[in-house]
């Protein structure tokens, strides 16, 4: 009868300590550490004390080892939400899912809730929002100007004045919703100190003549009158010019406000948005790579790295990481210039993709 209890207690006390090892060992590979340390660690935790008690029992040791297993494995179970609060149900799938048990997630979920004891230890990649609905255009007022303008149709040219290392010089643009980059002729940025190079970054142009490659140089700011926007990027195009006007404004400026055309008064009112985003002119000058880990049950981490190769420090940046009609978001920022950051982030759990996909969503100098 003896050895029957023992048997029982031993049994009953070995399968509740196998809940602990694996959520141990789950812990233990989401903080990336190695196996066999991992499993050490989980093994020693686990039947250290249960030993320990077994060896100092003065009878009936085998008894006293299944009771203190069971004891123990409840104990440690329970208080895992006090180290590593949010964790213990999906360390739990990721270790019963590395030993090839099946129904790792059915059998967690299974489990009593886990209890909220302290603070998660790193905040989930956002869901990307729907942008916010900005008020209407209210009247002419510090944040707009009201520039004239020349021409008719879809040739309007308007004064812009461009500024770089203390040089500055006023022209007529040609205002082009169309054309994603501000465009100017290797002539024209000569007069502004500025003398593209090999080393320069280089993008794929579309214009009325078709698509070019075209270097990309960093001026520091334009002036609409007296707003100025600093930081842009400007893609070299000798073809862009004609005889009224030295180039196009592209979306780069133009996109940072909202624009109405006064017909009457053959005026264009430039009204600055109340959020700007400068992707574009932050995107030739910066370099997003990515890496994606799966983990068995579900889980899976990105590390984004994103280099800052401009003059200029990057004060934000976020990322948007698609995945089969799925969207989630990571920032990262501030990037001195010449350095980088790199940020890892767990993603929310998700049906499996068959590629994930990263891009610069949106970026501020």
């Amino acid at each position: 009868m003896e050895r029957a209890v023992t048997a029982v207690l031993l049994g009953i006390g070995t399968a509740a300590a196998l809940i602990p090892f694996f959520t141990l060992v789950g812990l233990g590979v989401h903080r990336h550490g190695t196996p066999l340390l991992v499993t050490a660690t989980a093994t020693v935790l686990v039947l250290g004390p249960p030993l320990m008690a077994a060896a100092v029992a003065a009878k009936h040791p085998g008894a006293v080892l299944g009771s203190a297993l069971l004891t123990w494995a409840l104990v440690l179970y329970l208080s895992l939400p006090v180290y590593f609060p949010a964790e213990r149900q999906r360390a739990l799938v990721t270790g019963l899912g590395l030993s090839g048990f099946p129904g790792a997630a059915e059998l967690a979920e299974s489990l009593p809730a886990e209890p909220a004891l302290s603070t998660p230890e790193v905040a989930e990649a956002v869901a990307l929002l729907v942008p916010e609905v900005l008020p209407p255009t209210a009247k002419l007022e510090d944040h707009q100007i009201a520039l004239p303008y020349e021409g008719e149709g879809r040739r309007l040219s308007v004064p812009v004045i461009f500024g770089n290392a203390g040089r500055e010089l006023e022209v007529d643009m040609m205002l082009d919703t169309g054309a994603t980059y501000t465009t100017l002729s290797h002539d024209v940025l000569a007069q502004l100190g500025v003398y593209p190079g090999p080393d320069d970054p280089v993008i794929r142009l579309h214009t009325a003549n078709g698509e070019r490659n075209a270097t990309v140089v960093l001026l520091d700011a334009v002036w609409l009158g007296d707003l100025r926007v600093e930081g842009v990027a400007i893609a070299t195009c000798d073809d862009c010019a004609n005889a009224d006007t030295v180039g196009l404004l592209g979306l780069n400026v133009a996109g940072g406000f909202n624009l109405s055309i006064d017909a009457d008064r053959r005026e264009v009112v430039f009204s600055r948005r109340m959020k700007t985003n400068r992707e574009l002119d932050v995107k030739p000058f910066s370099e997003l790579s990515a890496r994606f880990l799966p983990y068995p049950g579900g889980r899976a981490e990105v590390t984004v790295q994103l280099d800052n190769l401009g003059r200029r420090t990057i004060d934000s940046a976020t990322t948007s990481i698609h995945c089969d009609g799925q969207r989630w978001t990571v920032d990262l920022g501030p990037i001195a210039p010449g350095d980088q950051q790199t940020v890892r982030r767990r993603l929310p759990r998700h049906e499996p993709c068959s590629q994930y996909e990263i891009a610069l969503h949106a970026a501020t100098w």
